[in-house]
């Protein structure tokens, strides 16, 4: 069902914004890091939540707005994904021009990553904790059904799914590594 897709989504940004605090405090500690792993995950978030993520949870909101009256949170949340959308490519153009070779000061790009990571991670939340649970409390088999029948991509995802994207094998090889040292 789509809403376990974009649960299970959900838990795979997570997973990549840890990653991403980590890198943060590696930084704040005075070490280096792999700033081409660091524009993978931003570059993976970017795409995935354009072109997979956002257009599903859209069509499951516009279904809710339709269907069950307006609701702030739920009108507000195609702004909120283009506002995400903004900040993940400005932040992908600092981690480009990093790795172009132009200089950055630490400290800004410091600041800059915990805001990346601090807008991404109070997005999810108030879709796991207002925005879903609203839906899913709301939402009949039919509703479920409806929406189901408007998305028609395919699902498999190129960094947690079963083929990895060439582009994304570093990160695909660093997310395996960490499930590994979760065990």
């Amino acid at each position: 069902m789509m809403i376990e897709r974009i649960r299970r989504e959900h838990s795979y940004m997570v997973q990549l914004l840890v990653i991403l605090r980590n890198k943060t405090a590696q930084l704040k500690a005075g070490e280096t890091i792999n700033y081409s792993l660091v524009f993978e995950i931003v570059s993976y978030l970017m795409n995935h939540s354009e072109k997979v993520h956002h257009p599903k949870e859209d069509i499951i909101y516009h279904h809710y707005l339709k269907y069950y009256g307006e609701t702030q949170n739920i009108e507000n949340l195609e702004s909120e994904h283009k506002r995400l959308s903004d900040i993940t490519a400005e932040f992908l153009l600092v981690v480009e021009m990093i790795l172009q070779d132009a200089v950055v000061p630490q400290q800004v790009f410091i600041s800059q990553l915990e805001g990346f990571v601090s807008a991404q991670k109070a997005h999810l939340e108030l879709e796991e904790r207002h925005i879903l649970p609203m839906i899913v409390d709301t939402f009949t088999m039919k509703d479920w059904q409806m929406v189901e029948s408007q998305w028609a991509q395919p699902e498999d995802d190129p960094v947690f799914g079963n083929t990895i994207a060439d582009q994304y094998r570093q990160l695909a090889a660093r997310v395996r590594q960490n499930a590994e040292e979760c065990v």
